[in-house]
This record gives C-alpha cells, sequence and structure tokens, in this order.
C-alpha cells in the first residue's frame, strides 16, 4: 500500500468515526456539535477520496473546496455543490458564541440542522 493510500484509509477512517460522534450527539439534542461533526466528517472523507486519487489536500478545510477538486476525479460530487456551502457555514458557527450575533450556537442551530448536516456529511461519505 503506498502512501497516499494509507493516508486515504485513515482520513476515512477518522471521517467515518467522526459521523458516528455527530449521529450520537444529534440523537443526544447536541445539535451544534453534531453539525461540527457533520462537517468535519465531510471534510475528511473528501480528503481521503482525494489522497486516493494521488492528491494531498490538508491545506483546507473547506468542504465546498474539496468538492470542486474532487469533482475532477468523480462528477458524482457534482450533486453537492451549493448545498455543501451549509456545512461549511457550521465550521465556526457551531462552535463560537462571536459567531452568532445576540445568541450562542447551542440557542440557534436546531435539530433540524443537525438532521440536514449529518445526512449530507453521510451522503459525502457514501460516494
Amino acid at each position: 500500500m503506498g502512501l497516499f493510500a494509507k493516508e486515504a484509509d485513515r482520513w476515512l477512517r477518522q471521517a467515518e468515526y467522526d459521523l458516528r460522534a455527530a449521529e450520537w450527539n444529534q440523537q443526544g439534542g447536541f445539535f451544534a456539535p453534531a453539525c461540527f461533526l457533520a462537517q468535519q466528517s465531510a471534510a475528511k472523507s473528501l480528503r481521503s477520496f482525494l489522497f486516493f486519487n494521488g492528491e494531498d489536500a490538508r491545506e483546507t478545510r473547506s468542504v465546498v473546496e474539496l468538492i470542486d477538486r474532487a469533482i475532477t476525479y468523480e462528477e458524482e460530487f457534482r450533486s453537492f455543490v451549493g448545498t455543501s456551502t451549509s456545512l461549511d457555514i457550521y465550521y465556526k458557527t457551531s462552535r463560537f458564541p462571536d459567531a452568532i450575533p445576540g445568541g450562542i450556537p447551542a440557542d440557534v442551530i436546531t435539530e433540524k440542522d443537525s438532521k440536514d448536516a449529518v445526512k449530507q456529511a453521510s451522503d459525502i461519505i457514501a460516494v
């Protein structure tokens, strides 16, 4: 197994773990952490895909940017263009009170938000 294949495996295993943690948080009513973990899961699975294709993509944490790069290898990722922006929004807004004017993530991010985020991350991993 080559270096890129080993890295792809490591990133995918962590992406799957993060997705399970997102699902666990979502079921427990911790919607903001679920959204953050869903974003992380999607980004890590896309990095895994890019490693598998011989590309190192550790310089970005943006799902949108990673999808743009992944499309060059697999057109199926095109279905996430536009909707993946919501995952990137959770990178900060799900964790930092100053990212949400007048509120905190725990009060603003809803169950629907977390269900949508987890579903989207799950769909990205499935590709």
